[in-house]
């Protein structure tokens, strides 16, 4: 009597898990590399791994590129566009107009992922992040701490940034009632400098101009590889700095308006999607104590920014943070733009579309 060998029994117990089964732990991985490396495992691999539809790309840095995307190989270039905004400040009022020249310099042949999306068939869930290419936004101009998170449509719906100058752990320990008394106070007591809105303007246009490059990215991608069942798009950095957000709802809306302007998309050489005219809200306070992540920032301001055309659309709408979605964004993200909202005094901005 003979009995099989120990490996195959390992391999016909393996082979014994259902499809759907492998096709979750498939989605579960999500990494496009080990995705692709699953692909020349076995036939059953090869046959089954173009069904995720949760994918993640990490797009890898071309070693024969210098560095685009640091802070200083642009930061001159907003100075001067800060210093010649028209920027006349009142008590709670300021109008800025942005011209139409400023971009970053951002090459996009050399980062597009469509030979690994074609791998996949079914993708509904794409998270791609962009490779980190030296100092992070607003790190040359006074911003140790930024980050900013954008939802886009056909073109930008919502973006929010939250910046200091200084970001660190907290040394002591107080209740968040306290803090939050005291924060104000010292709100009410000092208001911002003429030079110290120009400096957060220059972070607001760092934030915007890589937010709409992502968007402007993208497009191409979507022109060259439609990916026609995608739901959930997520573009991020290795930096962790931004992220642009796109749901099922607004990534129609960007279907529809490629399908109509496509004779402009394929003439046009900007390497980023148009600003809109943009409504924003600022708050800033000296000092936020965040006492559930144990940080404190100095010079801390949150930035909400929406199109004109939304909200004069919306008019019985506030320009508020208060429906935007902070999970994922990490805890001090959340925890700062939770207490800094409840600060009553804040500045009203306009800036031109460029």
């Amino acid at each position: 009597m003979s009995s099989k060998p120990e490996e195959d029994s390992y391999s016909d117990n393996f082979d014994r898990l259902p499809d759907a089964l492998l096709l979750f732990i498939f989605n579960k991985l999500q990494d496009a590399k080990s995705l692709g490396n699953c692909l020349l495992v076995s036939k059953r691999f090869f046959s089954l791994t173009p069904f995720t539809d949760t994918i993640f790309v990490s797009i890898p840095t071309p070693h024969h590129l210098s560095k685009p995307w640091t802070a200083a190989s642009y930061i001159n270039t907003l100075r001067l566009l800060v210093h010649s905004l028209f920027l006349k400040p009142l008590k709670c009022f300021h109008h800025i107009t942005a011209p139409k020249s400023a971009t970053r310099s951002f090459d996009s042949s050399h980062h597009q992922p469509n030979a690994v999306l074609k791998n996949f068939k079914e993708i509904k869930s794409l998270h791609l992040e962009l490779p980190s290419h030296g100092d992070d936004l607003g790190s040359d101009c006074g911003a140790s701490f930024l980050k900013w998170k954008a939802e886009f449509g056909s073109n930008l719906e919502t973006c929010i940034i939250l910046g200091a100058t200084s970001f660190e752990r907290s040394n002591k320990f107080s209740s968040s009632s306290f803090c939050f008394q005291q924060k104000e106070q010292e709100c009410m007591e000092q208001t911002l400098t003429d030079d110290e809105l120009k400096l957060r303007v220059i972070w607001t246009i760092s934030c915007l101009i890589a937010a709409s490059t992502r968007h402007c990215w993208f497009k191409k991608i979507l022109a060259d590889h439609p990916i026609p069942i995608l739901q959930r798009l997520l573009i991020s950095d290795a930096n962790k700095q931004g992220k642009l957000y796109m749901g099922t709802e607004k990534l129609v809306q960007l279907r529809n308006s490629m399908n109509s302007q496509k004779e402009t998309l394929e003439s046009s050489t900007l390497e980023r999607t148009p600003v809109p005219e943009l409504s924003m809200k600022l708050w800033y306070l000296p000092v936020l104590e965040l006492p559930e992540s144990g940080y404190v920032m100095r010079g801390a301001t949150l930035v909400l920014i929406r199109p004109v055309a939304w909200t004069t659309e919306r008019r019985n709408s506030d320009l508020t943070v208060g429906k935007l979605d902070l999970e994922g964004d990490g805890k001090a993200f959340s925890e700062a733009v939770r207490e800094m909202i409840k600060v009553k005094k804040n500045y009203l901005m306009t800036m031109s579309s460029f």
